[in-house]
């Protein structure tokens, strides 16, 4: 074993047991936070006699307190008098923090120095403002005072935990009497070592994720029938994971300030049957990042001792992923939605990448460079990627780029090459972007079908003689269809102003959705038929043209569909099947204008008042205008193609 620190010559023989004062002192120091967590959560309870709070026992025996005596403190607990508060075994209780504070002390009074003095000082001067708790009964600012962790405000009890613990820390690593793979580890017994070991084995796996960042020092210890493994993770003052191990079960005490961190942390374990204790939030000192921070404990029974080990090595391997999450999570926001940039970073920690190489690359820069390369027009920052790619591409977008930044720098590439990956992958994505411009003209031209669709139903309805609710029908499905089409318009005017060469899909679609509004209109016509004299002969040649209509849209579809595969890179069957369908339409056009003239003459001989002729004459022009605007939209993607050919 590597020789002690200096500091162990200069205690002298007292410090040879000073090893064990400082296991005992730690422990003590678990057992004041829960004393405090105790109290606070026994004074809110009296405070709010109707609100519901944990009795704390999972957080007792995590801290090592056998005696179930105090698992009904924070349910008996109630107000005795104004500011008053009568709480179960309050003299216990109280005796117990005084003894635990001594406890904490004396490893740290071993030593004659400045440091023991002032601690010495503080000790006797606030032990003596801790209440003794006689008749249970506990005044409210005697337990703010104890409990308070600003410093501005004076010393207090907790005040001087937290420094003794921080002493004790530093001290702890100085008495750490030898190294295992890393960990600073001390009073350990023959079978500790194996599974320090495997804990070390996964943090030492996947920490080089972490690059030049500090964080992940890890210290282990034994006390009593416990292994107590700690590892500090990042410089966060609150951030900090304690495994306590006790034969096969394991239980994970985490620290942090971000609770979306935390929830993040718990579900790292989803599937390894790990039983997560109610989540504590609790005031901090007023010199961490925020004056709140949350705990959280967990459970895991192994099932043999290579199960314990397994896990061990996993919890271990599974730290590196929270150092600067939160930041990683606030550049992937200006892209993601928060729910999906969570996910991103979830899935990068379960395939071993993490976040850290996508932050030191540049994070969100690196990628407004590569939209604003990609784009037709600079990308503002906060202007999220997901309106241009949508979730699910965006996502996998992210998805990729954490994996590339991590592997790549691992590799030792060089970070201006991996940068220009990531740039040109993103265009790559923008030129699928213009697959799924078209597939939402393909959606728009399916819902114009539709419309034609019920338009000559309802026709044919009429000239059966059917129920005529059913036209009424017809038309309200018609209108919800034309607000969905305009909402496909307005996604593609959108995304087409941002993606590069992408304008003729805005024309494309605004050029189809008047033969569709054309056909809207056209059912609202059907609808007012009923209310006049109706002409079986002049119905039917209505038929027809709703027929033709039909079929011109449904040709249209097909010449979309058939585009995209003369866009990927055409053979001559797929040039031939998608001009077929262009001729299609346009061959409807002219057989609807031939329509349209023999209809125009019919209802000119049948129609028999002026209010018949009008409406039939209406809808007879907004059907034809409707193939007029299907050929237009024909003519539009048949000169694109040949345009791109000719490039």
């Amino acid at each position: 074993m590597p020789a002690k620190k200096e500091i162990i010559g200069e205690l002298g023989e007292e410090g040879l047991i000073l090893p064990t004062l400082v296991n005992n002192a730690l422990a003590a120091n678990d057992r004041i936070k829960y004393f405090f967590t105790l109290l606070q959560a026994a004074q809110a309870r009296a405070e709010s006699p109707h609100a519901d709070f944990p009795s704390l026992r999972v957080e007792r025996e995590a801290a090592g307190i056998g005696t179930t005596l105090y698992d009904r403190v924070v349910g008996d607990a109630e107000m005795a008098m104004e500011g008053v508060i009568r709480i179960p075994n309050a003299s216990q209780l109280l005796s117990e923090v005084r003894e635990n504070l001594q406890e904490m002390a004396t490893p740290l009074l071993v030593r004659d120095d400045a440091e023991a003095s002032a601690f010495r000082e503080r000790l006797e001067t606030l032990k003596a403002t801790i209440p003794a708790g006689e008749g249970d009964l506990v005044g409210k600012a005697a337990i703010e005072a104890m409990t308070a962790g600003q410093r501005g405000d004076g010393d207090s009890v907790h005040l001087l935990v937290m420094d003794m613990h921080k002493a004790l820390n530093r001290l702890q690593g100085d008495l750490a009497s030898e190294v295992i793979d890393g960990a600073m580890a001390y009073l350990l017994e023959d079978e500790d070592r194996n599974l320090v070991m495997a804990f070390m084995s996964g943090v030492n796996r996947t920490s080089p994720l972490k690059f030049d960042h500090s964080g992940l020092g890890t210290t282990a210890t034994r006390n009593g029938p416990k292994l107590i493994i700690q590892n500090d993770i990042g410089m966060t003052d609150a951030h900090v994971l304690v495994i306590t191990i006790e034969g096969r079960t394991v239980t994970i005490t985490y620290t942090d300030i971000h609770m979306p961190r935390l929830q993040f942390f718990q579900g790292l374990f989803e599937g390894r049957r790990v039983r997560w204790a109610d989540t504590l939030s609790k005031k901090g000192a007023a010199t961490f990042e925020k004056k709140i921070y949350h705990l959280s404990t967990g459970t895991y029974t192994a099932q043999d001792d290579d199960d314990l080990a397994q896990f061990l090595s996993f919890a271990g391997s599974r730290l590196v992923f929270l150092i600067d999450w939160n930041r990683a999570r606030k550049r992937l926001r200006n892209f993601l939605l928060t729910k999906d940039a969570v996910a991103v970073l979830k899935w990068a920690a379960d395939h071993d990448f993490g976040h850290m190489g996508f932050l030191l690359l540049g994070g969100e820069k690196m990628i407004y460079d590569a939209m604003e390369m990609s784009s037709r027009v600079p990308m503002r920052y906060g202007e999220p990627l997901h309106q241009i790619l949508g979730r699910e591409r965006s996502t996998e977008y992210f998805q990729w780029v954490l994996r590339v930044s991590a592997t790549g720098l691992l590799a030792h590439k060089s970070p201006l090459l991996i940068q220009d990956e990531i740039k040109a992958e993103l265009l790559r994505y923008f030129r699928s972007a213009h697959e799924g411009l078209m597939e939402i003209c393909e959606e728009h031209a399916t819902l114009t079908i539709s419309v034609a669709t019920v338009v000559r139903e309802a026709l044919q309805h009429i000239q059966r003689g059917d129920d005529v609710t059913f036209i009424g029908r017809s038309a309200r499905r018609a209108k919800k269809w034309e607000s969905e089409a305009d909402r496909a318009v307005t996604a593609v005017r959108t995304l087409s102003r941002k993606i590069e060469n992408a304008a003729f899909y805005s024309q494309l679609i605004f050029t189809a959705d008047d033969a569709l509004d054309f056909l809207e209109e056209a059912s609202f016509y059907v609808t007012l038929i009923p209310s006049v004299t109706s002409s079986r002969k002049i119905n039917q040649s209505l038929v027809e043209m709703a027929e033709i209509a039909e079929r011109s849209a449904q040709e249209f579809l097909k010449a979309l569909i058939a585009s995209q595969h003369v866009y990927k890179g055409y053979s001559r069957d797929d040039m031939q099947e998608f001009l077929q369908a262009v001729d299609h339409v346009l061959s409807l056009e002219r057989q609807a204008d031939d329509a349209l003239r023999l209809a125009q003459k019919t209802i000119l001989v049948e129609s028999r008042d002026w209010k018949e002729m009008q409406v039939y004459s209406d809808l007879a022009r907004t059907i034809e205008e409707s193939t007029n605007s299907m050929m237009k939209a024909a003519f539009l993607i048949r000169d694109d193609i040949m345009e791109r050919m000719n490039r």
